[in-house]
């Protein structure tokens, strides 16, 4: 994991493996590793465009791959990987703008020579492939999410969240004469706990209703039909927590259980929080935190626009 790239790294690496054998375990391994990956990559592929991406892409194939449950995920691995690349160089092209730290991290380790880089590539990389597809929370083990730094990524997400929300506040009084996020008790005391990764089953119903509280009761009717589709989403979630689905007519009640399904499994990559185990809270926590954040910037950048 920790094998420099550079001449010097890659010669020091060989000579002290000079007696590696063909017919070892990690030997076996890397055959498997490379061989999944070939047949992700049925064909020549322009993200594969330097070793540092082709060692970090590697080595998180060869996480996917331990735990035996990664056939049949290959076309879903390479979409990520297309997709993690696109990104990159989207953001490292915003320079100063970026809005994903994430991405100038990762590149910054490719740019220069630091120590522990492939470690910190491999815990940008996991993280990044479990929130795009959280269905492959199934194919690692437990440990994947911890390794992945994810309570880090929701502490930050938590902090982000309340720092544009006062940004926002600000820019929006300064055209209508009044916050777009009503401040409340329930508000301020959710704020204080949206970065604090929950584990259970009543962690996630209080963070529900902590969102609920910010982004459909905070908000009210002001932005009328504008309202982002992360904040709908948390109305559909608590929907099911406090409602009973089971009235109305079938066909309603129908479409109403596949909504509320569908939405959670887009965070959780599991149909209901009733089947999912405690290791995957934070995932569903820091996929619904990324989203919010995601649409509160474009909300930033709209009432930042029209301030006075």
């Amino acid at each position: 994991m920790d094998a420099g790239l550079r001449y010097d790294d890659l010669k020091a690496t060989f000579e002290s493996q000079a007696s590696f054998s063909s017919r070892s375990n990690v030997a076996r391994r890397l055959r498997e590793t490379f061989d999944y990956l070939n047949q992700a990559f049925i064909e020549k592929s322009p993200i594969l465009k330097n070793r540092t991406i082709i060692q970090s892409f590697a080595t998180l194939a060869y996480r996917l791959t331990e735990t035996q449950r990664a056939k049949g995920h290959e076309s879903e691995l390479l979409e990520f990987f297309t997709s993690f690349v696109d990104e990159l160089t989207k953001q490292v092209e915003l320079g100063q703008d970026a809005t994903d730290r994430d991405y100038i991290q990762f590149q910054k380790t490719v740019n220069a020579n630091i120590k522990g880089g492939a470690r910190i590539r491999q815990e940008i990389l996991l993280r990044k492939l479990l929130l795009h597809t959280p269905e492959f929370a199934e194919v690692f083990d437990p440990a994947a999410i911890a390794e992945s730094g994810m309570t880090g990524q929701i502490d930050q997400l938590g902090n982000s969240i309340a720092l544009q929300i006062g940004v926002i506040n600000s820019a929006y009084a300064g055209v209508n004469g009044c916050d777009l996020f009503k401040p409340t008790n329930k508000t301020t005391q959710a704020l204080t706990r949206l970065g604090k990764p929950i584990s259970n089953h009543s962690d996630y119903q209080r963070l529900v209703d902590d969102l609920y509280f910010l982004f459909h009761e905070g908000i009210g009717n002001r932005l009328g039909n504008s309202k982002p589709k992360s904040f709908a989403e948390v109305n559909d979630l608590r929907t099911e927590l406090q409602h009973d689905l089971d009235h109305g007519k079938k066909s309603k009640v129908a479409a109403k259980r596949k909504k509320v399904s569908s939405t959670f499994a887009k965070y959780a990559g599991a149909p209901s929080p009733a089947t999912v185990s405690p290791d995957r809270f934070p995932l569903v926590q820091a996929g619904l935190l990324q989203a919010i954040d995601h649409d509160l910037k474009s909300l930033t950048t709209k009432f930042g626009s029209s301030s006075p």
